[in-house]
């Protein structure tokens, strides 16, 4: 929504499975539309082989996901930036234990 033109544009997504199609045509859309730059960023990120290739030739510059799920049987991309969420997820099991609230690692 809105104009794009001559901005860095941010794809938020919760997962992605195997190819990664839908985010590299949504990158390209929004280059073809005046956007400087596209980054991606997504909760689980399932790649194959195939995905991989595709991102490396896609206009997203860097995509980042979590290490949620097991992402990678193949080697990543140089554009893939995989961030950990273990320290989050063992507070929130700390947390729970301890009957603390969840809710306030997210504020």
């Amino acid at each position: 929504m809105g104009s794009v033109e001559g901005r860095t544009a941010l794809i938020v997504d919760d997962f992605t499975i195997s190819a990664g199609t839908t985010l590299v045509d949504a990158a390209r859309v929004l280059v073809e539309r005046g956007a400087s730059s596209v980054y991606a960023a997504v909760s689980h990120g399932l790649l194959t082989e195939a995905a991989i290739g595709l991102f490396e030739a896609s206009t997203i510059e860097r995509l980042f996901i979590t290490d949620s799920v097991e992402t990678q049987p193949v080697a990543t991309s140089s554009k893939v930036e995989v961030i950990s969420v273990a320290g989050l997820f063992g507070e929130a099991i700390r947390r729970i234990f301890r009957r603390e609230s969840v809710s306030d690692l997210f504020t």
